[in-house]
């Protein structure tokens, strides 16, 4: 409580500008999912970050702040700075490689002259078919149930009003659960069938990974199945950290240095899953959890990302930059 009223007092005596204007060098990055307006869509809405105008005031902003680097200069500059970093430098980021981050994002950074990186999960890449958060979110619109307790969840899910609010808790649930997500979906399309075929999802195609990478694009894995890694034995991981990166080097000119784990939060990864990078060939990884990268060389398996959502203005960034931990 106390902090939340000193926040207040900082923002009414001008602090917020004070705190953006100090914000400590280091490695910054901040992640995109889709590009587009959620309230269109049929699917998961709390997977899209902005639309193409606002990514585009995004970018010019960033140009403006922070030297905007690619994947390649990141693992250099872990690298050679053993100590600390000089200089403000920034990663934009994509995850899950949905086809709008081809047909509108793309076109914006190409224009801007700006490198991103794509991190994807090849079982997606050409293929219509819906991955689990989409199939949740999807189930949900069709069926339109108020509640919701698969049987490995600890407490149910219950609608509160706001619609991308419930799908964004009933994806939480499904993520700390130690059952296989197949498992749950399963359960979940028994207690409310869907009639018909499911629909179709767009991902990008090898042929748009290619095209961007000439345009000086980079590409990372991002698992092959999107699965939450901690919950997979030591083969299984082995062979999603293993088999994205072989594909993406078998279809793409490309060397992968760089991995983005599914989901990201804590307790989705563990030191067994980092482990595997280092002996699979990887560089560095990035987690999906708010704070500035200072200390790169101990966490260059740990690098943290900030979160573009629907809400967020650069008046809002600037401020949860100038309140953002160091790492």
């Amino acid at each position: 409580m106390l902090a939340k009223v000193l926040r207040r007092l900082e923002r009414y005596i001008g602090a917020d500008g004070i705190r953006w204007a100090n914000i400590p060098d280091g490695i910054y990055s901040f992640n995109f999912h889709r590009i587009g307006d959620w309230k269109e869509t049929r699917f998961d809405p709390c997977v899209f970050s902005c639309n193409p105008k606002q990514l585009d005031e995004f970018i010019v902003f960033f140009k403006q702040e922070f030297d905007i680097i690619s994947i390649a200069e990141a693992v250099e500059l872990v690298k050679i700075h053993a100590g600390k970093i000089h200089g403000k430098y920034l990663i934009i980021t994509f995850d899950d490689g949905y086809k709008d981050n081809y047909t509108e994002a793309f076109p914006i950074l190409k224009r801007h002259n700006v490198p991103a990186c794509f991190f994807i999960a090849t079982s997606l890449i050409g293929d219509r078919k819906l991955p689990w958060w989409d199939r949740i979110a999807y189930n949900y619109k069709k069926n339109k149930f108020k509640t919701l307790k698969l049987s490995s969840w600890n407490e149910a899910v219950t609608f509160n009003g706001d619609e991308r609010e419930f799908v964004r808790s009933m994806l939480a649930a499904a993520k700390v659960s130690q059952v296989p997500i197949e498992e749950q979906l399963n359960e979940l399309e028994t207690l409310f069938p869907i009639d018909g075929e499911l629909p179709t999802q767009e991902f990008m195609a090898w042929e748009d990974l290619a095209e961007m990478i000439k345009h000086g694009m980079d590409v990372g894995a991002h698992s092959h199945n999107h699965e939450i890694l901690a919950n997979l034995t030591q083969e299984d991981i082995i062979f999603e950290l293993t088999h994205s990166k072989m594909l993406i080097e078998k279809h793409l000119p490309y060397k992968v240095s760089s991995f983005s784990y599914p989901v990201g939060s804590q307790g989705t990864y563990n030191e067994q899953v980092t482990t595997a990078l280092v002996n699979c060939g990887y560089d560095i990884a990035f987690n999906f959890q708010p704070g500035i990268n200072v200390n790169i060389e101990v966490n260059k398996y740990d690098l943290r990302r900030f979160s573009i959502e629907p809400s967020t203005t650069i008046s809002t960034l600037k401020h949860t930059l100038g309140y953002a931990k160091i790492y």
